[in-house]
């Protein structure tokens, strides 16, 4: 149960989609952000890939939502978990969004090592948002019925109550 039954309405979305925690308004990455975190992913086979039924994708692809026919990853109910406010953050009422961009393999799992922080409003969220990403699980994305590695951008917002 999350704790002071506060919901998580979307954390994690393919590139374009923004997430936020309940009773915080829906924001979208930029996209100077959405293109920051997508070169985080490294090499992607958008671009490269013949987006036909049967051809094969060049073995450890990792594509994006730039392929449109991609059925992207979404947050698994079983991960509404929220981050971990960093207690001297809130102390000192630092807030913000943190913009992450991650690999999610063929099972629903951020690849271990791929998390990789675009845009922090301060360095001390990024443990707490790599713990909650590397620990959420997705449903893997699929690309004509085949399951395949793909890049996810994830804004995190850390608010405080009356802001």
């Amino acid at each position: 149960m999350v704790p002071d039954g506060r919901r998580l309405t979307l954390i994690a979305a393919l590139l374009a989609s923004p997430g936020a925690l309940s009773g915080q308004a829906f924001q979208p990455v930029d996209s100077a952000q959405r293109a920051q975190a997508r070169a985080l992913c490294g090499p992607l086979a958008d671009d490269s890939v013949l987006l036909h039924p049967l051809s094969p994708l060049p073995p450890g692809a990792v594509l994006s939502n730039r392929v449109k026919e991609l059925e992207q990853p979404e947050l698994s109910p079983a991960s509404l978990e929220l981050p971990q406010y960093p207690k001297q953050l809130r102390e000192q009422r630092i807030h913000g969004r943190v913009v992450v961009a991650a690999i999610v393999d063929t099972t629903g799992r951020v690849e271990q090592g791929s998390v990789q922080v675009a845009v922090t409003p301060h360095p001390d969220f990024i443990p707490a948002v790599q713990r909650y990403v590397e620990r959420s699980l997705f449903t893997p994305g699929q690309l004509y019925g085949r399951l395949v590695r793909a890049c996810i951008v994830l804004p995190i917002d850390f608010r405080l109550p009356g802001r």
